[in-house]
């Protein structure tokens, strides 16, 4: 087993040329340090894993099981609609969505005020409570917004107290509740059942997939009911709607600014903080963010520092 520190202080080539980090195992150069230790865990990983039935090895434990039911021919997920089984549950998400796309132009309930489909009527009663109930008993101490339902009215004040209680055990990164958690480590699963037709580009979810195809088609749903102006996803109104109203629910915990997407928020908060986690590994100057770092790299490369 090689050792990540060695190759990390070790491989360096000239850095004008943008490759400031080269893997000792199979030579490829990389300019970002992130980027090379992204490339290295692959060949770490590889040699963690491998099938004692055909020596085949595997990034993850996971990917491993996967494998190894090729040989034992065991096919533990069943389809609920038709029982037909398959050997991990990405392929049975791709069968399921057979029987999705079948149902899709008649989903089986409707709401009654907006005609919306759903496929399963708790799924219908949800959207009715959440975005038509006119009860909305939960409301926020600091932005005073309110919600028909407690367990939204909880990751809602998240966003004030940048509560992150669900962890990767992966890559570390914290999510506000357990199914963001869930839907990060699919990616660590390499779990990508929906391909696009059009560019081969493959996704963990279906809605993620309807979205990366309205980059081919031009297609822009969201429209803003003030200027008109339209977007890709329904977060992106959402943001940009707080243009017109003044809303702005991200809250810094250090200086009490608000802001009104949490991104800004995010870019914020390193002003407060004293750590610069990205470094040049051709000077050794520290930045706070990555795209100051990338910046800076790119100056490099051209010969203009």
């Amino acid at each position: 087993m090689f050792s990540y520190q060695n190759t990390v202080t070790e491989q360096q080539t000239v850095h004008a040329e943008g490759n400031q980090y080269t893997c000792d195992v199979c030579n490829k150069s990389f300019a970002l340090r992130t980027t090379f230790r992204s490339h290295w865990r692959i060949h770490k990983q590889q040699s963690q894993y491998s099938c004692n039935v055909c020596d085949k090895s595997f990034y993850d434990k996971s990917n491993l099981k996967k494998h190894q039911r090729l040989h034992t021919g065991e096919r533990p997920f069943s389809c609920s609609v038709c029982n037909k089984s398959c050997s991990d549950q990405s392929n049975l998400k791709k069968h399921v969505s057979m029987h999705r796309d079948e149902r899709i132009q008649n989903p089986p309930y409707s709401c009654d005020v907006c005609k919306k489909g759903f496929f399963r009527e708790f799924n219908m009663k949800l959207h009715f409570r959440r975005v038509h109930c006119e009860v909305r008993p939960f409301t926020c101490d600091i932005c005073n917004k309110s919600f028909a339902i407690q367990t939204d009215f909880k990751h809602h004040k998240m966003i004030h107290t940048a509560e992150r209680p669900y962890h990767c055990d992966v890559c570390n990164m914290s999510f506000r509740s357990r199914k963001g958690l869930k839907r990060h480590m699919l990616k660590h699963n390499n779990e990508y059942p929906f391909s696009c037709d059009l560019c081969g580009k493959g996704f963990s979810f279906q809605n993620k997939l309807t979205e990366h195809k309205r980059v081919h088609t031009g297609e822009r749903p969201y429209v803003c009911n003030v200027c008109d102006k339209s977007f890709v996803q329904k977060f992106a109104l959402k943001n940009h709607l707080r243009v017109h109203t003044g809303e702005r629910p991200y809250i810094c915990d250090v200086c009490n600014q608000s802001f009104g997407d949490k991104g800004t928020l995010n870019s914020h908060r390193v002003i407060h903080s004293e750590e610069r986690p990205f470094a040049c590994g051709a000077c050794k100057k520290s930045f706070k963010r990555r795209k100051d770092l990338n910046r800076h790299t790119f100056l490099h490369s051209v010969g203009r520092l």
